[in-house]
């Protein structure tokens, strides 16, 4: 949206919820003040971890909705990160990862195996503001959805 409260052109609509808190895991920093840039237009708050260790122990402290994990760092991988974290909770984890998708028949489709390892989404970088918003959303929905038919 801009000053004016209307829709910027290519932004998508979202987030029926507001104030949302978003933990978003990527060591790279201009990805995360991207996402946080985009979210904050729709007045979501946003807490970056350059690590998915340090990612992991802001799970544990504070509350979030939705969480952002790179599929590629240093350290614990992105991956292992999705695995630890679903074992410990259903919050909604959107997989991130700049490293193409499968592309031939040799090719590892690691967006898909964070998927298998539990993520709600996945976006392939780069992505667009309305990439974004649609993910969280998936994710979100998906999650209630999730919860719906548990009761």
């Amino acid at each position: 949206m801009d000053a004016s409260g209307l829709q910027a052109p290519g932004e998508a609509s979202g987030f029926a919820k507001p104030g949302l808190r978003f933990l978003v895991i990527d060591d790279d920093d201009c990805v995360g003040g991207a996402i946080r840039s985009i979210l904050a237009r729709r007045n979501g708050e946003t807490e970056l971890a350059s690590r998915a260790c340090i990612g992991i122990e802001a799970l544990v402290s504070s509350r979030f909705d939705v969480v952002f994990v790179d599929v590629f760092m240093p350290g614990m991988s992105g991956l292992d990160a999705i695995a630890h974290i679903r074992r410990g909770s259903p919050i909604p984890i959107i997989a991130m990862s700049g490293f193409r998708l499968r592309s031939s028949l040799n090719s590892v489709d690691y967006l898909g195996m964070a998927m298998q390892c539990g993520a709600s989404a996945y976006l392939c970088k780069p992505f667009a503001p309305k990439q974004l918003i649609e993910a969280v959303d998936r994710s979100l929905n998906s999650t209630a959805l999730a919860k719906d038919s548990m009761q």
